[in-house]
């Protein structure tokens, strides 16, 4: 009889951390969101999400702990700060959609290097960071261990600014060991200046010199409602965003976490070899999904990928 395979695994890398929304915590953190909904879409195929991050001492630890579980997610590789609380960032909604205040002070600014990452860095199939959990010199030092650790790894730098926490460094860091990057035009526009490229009038076009001067493959271009898009060295597949009923439920639909589920159908598309056309139009449902729904990391329907 044979042993059974050891699922694959889909690292979500960096912070961890509670969006506070309307008073209430929610879980996220792009990398955590990212591992939940590419969980979700995979693990029927053999791959198993990973939340790689540093939590504090305290019921918010536990309550992460517990959901992750909930979910299926592999919470082995998770550290334990005895002195700094567990993340959180307050979610303020506004005209223009959400602003984010992200604590300081927290355990995964903290996030160290160990073996066991190191053995996690040689043994994932999939890696998914970003540069806020970054923003300290330990866990922007442990993260990019990781990232060079990971070679055999197919590697998503989702740039994700938020406030000030991203340097010139980290940006080019991320471009050289990625093969896989996902941006929007204002992200665009810092990573063309981080990269010493000049911008055309063309948001494709800078898109594809990003492609010219670095190791990715995959540039994946977000525009909101407007629906995202991968360029490739020869090609540009558009998606066109799918309408979908806003929430009927007792609270309110928010885009939080819409994007890293559009990443998850990215890493599904790839990692399944569908078509690029069919890969975008995946990213683009399951993203309309999430911000149809209130909270990071609603359920998604198996239907989503049957489309």
């Amino acid at each position: 009889m044979n042993a059974p395979t050891q699922p694959r695994l889909i690292v979500g890398l960096g912070e961890l951390l509670f969006d506070i929304i309307d008073d209430q915590p929610i879980l996220g953190g792009a990398p955590v969101n990212f591992a939940v909904q590419a969980h979700q879409v995979l693990a029927s195929h053999g791959f198993r999400g990973v939340p790689a991050v540093r939590l504090g001492n305290d019921s918010l630890a536990t309550e992460a702990v517990n959901q992750l579980s909930q979910f299926g997610l592999n919470t082995d590789y998770i550290q334990f700060d005895d002195k700094l609380p567990t993340g959180r960032a307050l979610v303020h909604r506004e005209a223009s959609g959400h602003r984010f205040e992200i604590v300081e002070g927290v355990c995964w600014d903290h996030y160290t290097w160990t073996e066991t990452l190191a053995n996690l860095s040689k043994s994932t199939a999939v890696v998914c960071f970003g540069t806020l959990g970054q923003r300290s010199p330990t866990s922007q030092a442990t993260i990019q261990r990781f990232i060079e650790n990971a070679s055999q790894a197919l590697r998503i730098f989702d740039v994700n600014l938020r406030q000030h926490y991203h340097s010139r460094e980290i940006l080019r860091h991320g471009c050289n060991h990625a093969d896989v990057l996902k941006l929007n035009q204002e992200e665009l526009d810092i990573v063309l200046s981080a990269l010493d490229i000049a911008p055309t009038q063309s948001a494709i076009e800078s898109c594809r010199q990003i492609l010219h001067h670095t190791p990715i493959q995959y540039v994946v271009y977000t525009q909101g409602p407007l629906g995202t898009t991968i360029i490739t060295h020869s090609d540009v597949f558009y998606g066109k965003p799918p309408t979908l009923t806003i929430s009927q439920d007792s609270e309110p639909a928010d885009s939080v976490g819409a994007g890293d589920a559009c990443t998850a159908g990215i890493v599904a598309g790839l990692l399944l070899s569908k078509p690029l056309q069919e890969t975008v139009e995946l990213a683009n449902r399951l993203g309309a999904y999430v911000a149809s729904k209130p909270g990071a990391t609603p359920t998604l329907p198996a239907t989503l990928m049957q489309q």
